[in-house]
């Protein structure tokens, strides 16, 4: 089976930077502008509010303050959740001319899932 990854990795602002390009990539696509499904997938003003809402957390966690730190975590798990079911939309969904930008922008990687070896490979005596 196949599927698109975002790179959710790393620190948080590595994190801020992939989701601006994610986003930015997004936008411009043409499943987005025709097909999208807003009810499940949400706009770009509530899409966009996320990333707002994790950025200004960021900013606000950078001096310290406990409360801007674990509202962060919390902006950076609802995002992922979103992200996640837009891959999983994208990913079953979108054609060749929609993938393309995507894989081209260098924060969504393809990922083919190998199948498990279910018999015992031969050792050497």
């Amino acid at each position: 089976m196949d599927e698109l990854k975002f790179k959710s990795s790393g620190p948080d602002a590595a994190y801020l930077a992939n989701i601006n390009i994610f986003f930015a990539v997004l936008f411009t696509l043409d499943i987005f502008k025709n097909g999208w499904r807003e009810d499940k997938l949400g706009s770009q003003s509530t899409l966009q509010k996320c990333a707002d809402w994790f950025k200004e957390m960021f900013e606000g966690g950078r001096t310290g303050n406990r409360v801007h730190i674990a509202a962060r975590k919390s902006a950076r798990q609802d995002l992922d959740g979103r992200i996640h079911k837009i891959m999983r939309y994208l990913s079953v969904l979108a054609d060749e001319s929609d993938m393309k930008p995507l894989l081209n922008s260098g924060v969504v990687i393809y990922k083919t899932r190998k199948k498990a070896r279910r018999t015992p490979k031969a050792v050497p005596s």
